[in-house]
């Protein structure tokens, strides 16, 4: 069966890399930079993977490219059941566009996919979920304190710390805005874990 889906669907699902912030990149935003240059250079399985890599720390802009690459067949063997599962991911949040999206994709599937697509995502909770980002992110930030101060305080004192982007190029940055950006980026998922999430509707007759 060939599904189409609309071209404005299309159009909002286009695959897109999140820009590396002011200050410098985090593991995520540095993958999603890394995929986008993967897929320019024709390079779609790494691309892939890499994204990933930025899904398991909670980036929904990677989870949603996940599924645009189901659907399209990037990279990877083309299912909607599973493009189904990713944009649901991306919609965990409540964003508009992504609930949109995987609510196209739902409609699009048959009784039996609906069925996988269930069960895929039930599978990704597990690893890409925000509860299981959140801990990835805080074990990376308190690596990270630890590799730069020396100490598990994180006392910041008059620190200097070189940081990088995404291309490697490397400069210092103060140590309180350092902290911060770790902080901001763990701060950011706590809202999340443990929200419920409203799942698909479902129509219950009435027997009496």
């Amino acid at each position: 069966m060939i599904r189409l889906l609309p071209a404005s669907l299309l159009l909002l699902l286009a695959l897109s890399a999140q820009a590396a912030p002011p200050v410098f990149a985090t593991p995520d935003q540095a993958d999603m930079i890394r995929a986008s240059r993967s897929l320019q250079d024709g390079f779609e399985k790494d691309a892939f993977d890499k994204f990933k890599r930025a899904a398991r720390l909670g980036n929904k802009e990677a989870q949603k490219n996940l599924g645009l690459m189901y659907i399209k067949g990037m990279g990877v063997e083309k299912s909607w059941p599973r493009a189904h599962a990713w944009l649901r991911m991306a919609a965990s949040r409540g964003d508009a566009q992504y609930r949109a999206a995987k609510d196209e994709v739902w409609g699009a599937l048959r009784d039996d996919e609906k069925e996988m697509a269930e069960a895929y995502y039930q599978e990704l909770r597990e690893e890409y979920g925000d509860a299981a980002a959140l801990e990835r992110r805080e074990r990376w930030v308190r690596r990270q304190k630890r590799e730069v101060t020396g100490s598990r305080l994180g006392t910041i004192g008059a620190l200097r710390v070189q940081v990088a982007d995404a291309t490697g190029y490397q400069w210092e940055l103060a140590g309180n805005e350092f902290f911060e950006v770790l902080d901001t980026y763990v701060a950011e998922l706590e809202p999340f874990v443990g929200e419920v999430e409203v799942g698909e509707l479902e129509v219950i007759e009435d027997e009496n």
